[in-house]
């Protein structure tokens, strides 16, 4: 997946407003569930609070960082009796963003859409990405009869981009008629469903900077408030719903249309590429991935026991605890600066045993990185430096072999002794 830096697209000027205003709202900066400081690869932050807005500073020093926004899922339909119990609304659009190694150390500000919502994410005032919410649920049955309802019926989907620009929600899905859905939002609000009793209200226009509202779905009170389905949020919002009563079926009994809304739309900034992922039928999020690729390096090549291994480590989150770990043994341990790097020595001890060995840099119970391998040789016997003549050594060799015949003479003799 090609990486686009956030620098041509956020300005120095744009960043500090930006920043300045995430100030401003106070909202929490801490994930509602992320990975441990000790994770290296497809690390995770999570916002999924429905209807926050908090914000998100990636890690210096990561080599790859995306984001996945889902908007959330619409409203189920306000009545659904025991002939249709099971009742959803649209799900939300979905997509992954993806923001390039260069855009570690940014700051960006979310939404997390609640039910029928959009998520959103952005930097420094800057709109990046909107998955669309989706429409709430319409059905049809018997508004004066909550028990006669016939069947439910989603919402449109909100739109995920995949290319710069709009992506496109969908329209309601109640059937027999299509004037009482609301329409998807495109690059303008989505329009009202209109029925012969209520009509809904249209999607609002985009912003162009900011979620906008999907449309509200008409009601109607018979015995209780009955309301057709409101259109998603998203970067232009969903149509609601329109009402239709009385209709006959084939037999000439009396039914009601309650329509549902239209999935709110979804945007992509250009210079940014991203992969739409399935539609969303829970509630908002947007997470977070991202990953490490940590370096460990050294200048040694042949060593003795008693030499000094210089280690320089680069690459990993900052303020970490890490080992060395050399042949099998831990020989030293440490914590990465701020910026992911450190530097260290150990020494080779007396009884390491010869070979080739790699020095490892050990992050969380795991191998995060090694250097080339490091070649220990053992010292030859050191000799003694005494010349011995050569007359000493036959001498020597002289008397042994006289010492063995006097013994062989002595063993022959000794039973001659014993007989006198």
């Amino acid at each position: 997946m090609q990486r686009r830096s956030l620098r041509p697209i956020l300005p120095a000027a744009a960043l500090a407003l930006g920043l300045a205003a995430v100030g401003l709202v106070g909202a929490p900066a801490v994930a509602d569930s992320q990975s441990p400081v000790t994770c290296l690869t497809a690390c995770t932050a999570v916002f999924d609070t429905a209807g926050s807005t908090p914000t998100f500073t990636a890690p210096t020093g990561i080599t790859s960082l995306t984001v996945t926004v889902s908007g959330a899922a619409g409203a189920q339909a306000t009545t659904a009796g025991p002939l249709a119990a099971s009742s959803v609304g649209g799900p939300g659009g979905s997509t992954t963003v993806d923001l390039g190694a260069a855009s570690g150390g940014a700051s960006f500000s979310l939404a997390v859409g609640s039910t029928g919502g959009a998520s959103s994410v952005s930097s420094a005032g800057a709109l990046i990405a909107i998955a669309g919410g989706g429409g709430g649920a319409g059905y049809i049955g018997r508004l004066d009869l909550p028990d006669q309802i016939f069947g439910t019926y989603p919402g449109g989907t909100g739109g995920s981009p995949s290319s710069a620009g709009v992506a496109p929600g969908s329209d309601g899905t109640t059937p027999l008629t299509t004037t009482e859905n609301g329409g998807g939002g495109t690059a303008a609000g989505g329009t009202a469903g209109t029925g012969g009793d209520v009509n809904g209200t249209g999607g609002a226009a985009p912003s162009g900077s900011a979620i906008v509202a999907g449309g509200a779905g008409g009601s109607e009170t018979v015995l209780l408030l009955n309301t057709a389905g409101a259109g998603g949020s998203g970067y232009s919002g969903g149509g609601g719903g329109g009402i239709t009563r009385n209709l006959l079926d084939s037999d000439g009994n009396p039914f009601d249309v309650v329509g549902a809304g239209g999935g709110g739309s979804g945007f992509l900034a250009a210079g940014f590429t991203a992969t739409a992922g399935t539609p969303n039928t829970g509630t908002g999020s947007v997470t977070f991935t991202y990953s490490f690729s940590p370096t460990a390096t050294t200048t040694a090549t042949t060593v003795q026991p008693g030499d000094n291994i210089p280690v320089v480590i680069a690459g990993l989150p900052g303020s970490v605890p890490f080992t060395l770990v050399f042949d099998g043994v831990t020989v030293a341990s440490g914590t990465s600066d701020p910026s992911g790097a450190a530097t260290l020595s150990f020494v080779v001890a007396a009884n390491q045993a010869a070979g080739s060995f790699p020095v490892q840099l050990v992050v969380g119970g795991s191998v995060a990185a090694s250097t080339t391998a490091v070649s220990v040789t053992r010292p030859a016997l050191a000799s003694t430096g005494v010349t011995v003549p050569a007359w000493v050594v036959g001498g020597a060799i002289l008397l042994v072999l006289v010492g063995a015949a006097l013994l062989v003479l002595r063993r022959r003799l000794a039973p001659r002794r014993a007989r006198h």
